[in-house]
């Protein structure tokens, strides 16, 4: 009887403890978006696994992989590859972007099922630029994410304006609308594809072949 009772308890040790592994892992695989313009419209992939991302961009014509950024958050590195050229480079973070004016943040009562995930509406607005931004935000352990925006330090406004919303740590924008303040859109960036995967890590490998640019 004692025997049966231990094997019990730690058949349910052993499941509670995988149950808080699967909770605490980050999300790893493959989104795909695309970052419309008022000319123009781009598509990225980025491959996430642990704390390193392979950002892809794909050639609106081409339809092929044009340049790749592989960011180690880790590390704190970051690399580009020109691959029609076989060549990379080590980029150094760039200096923070500076914002005019102050972002008010409000986190709106809408919700959307986008991509399989319930999104939560946050509207960030900038009356001195002349900007807001509606996100829709996924909570799925997206923990990559403000820590890849923080080492990048993009200037689009897309990333800095999110970098502005409290405890979004482990949240992810599947859709993002930025409009001026009459209302009219400028911009958006929308996930066309994600993919919960394992990740091959020579994806964040530099590929044989590729000779090391020196400025």
């Amino acid at each position: 009887m004692k025997k049966s009772i231990l094997k019990i308890v730690t058949i349910v040790v052993v499941m509670f403890s995988f149950s808080l592994t699967t909770l605490a892992q980050s999300f790893e695989g493959v989104i795909e978006f695309k970052k419309i313009s008022t000319t123009d419209t781009t598509n990225y992939v980025y491959y996430v696994k642990d704390n390193i991302v392979r950002i892809d961009e794909i050639g609106s014509k081409s339809h092929k992989v044009e340049g790749t950024f592989l960011v180690d958050m880790n590390a704190k590195t970051m690399k580009s590859l020109n691959h029609e050229r076989k060549l990379y480079m080590d980029q150094a973070t760039p200096s923070a972007p500076v914002i005019k004016g102050t972002c008010t943040v409000k986190k709106g009562q809408n919700v959307k099922n986008l991509q399989g995930y319930k999104c939560t509406e946050y509207i960030v607005t900038n009356n001195e630029e002349g900007t807001i931004i509606t996100y829709w935000l996924a909570d799925g352990k997206f923990s990559f994410f403000d820590k890849l925006l923080t080492q990048l330090n993009r200037k689009d406004k897309s990333s800095i304006y999110f970098l502005q919303i409290p405890n979004v740590k482990n949240m992810f924008p599947m859709l993002s609308v930025q409009t001026d303040l009459a209302g009219k859109e400028t911009g958006r960036l929308e996930v066309t594809k994600i993919t919960k995967k394992v990740v091959d890590p020579t994806m964040f490998d530099i590929p044989k072949g590729y000779n090391k640019f020196e400025k």
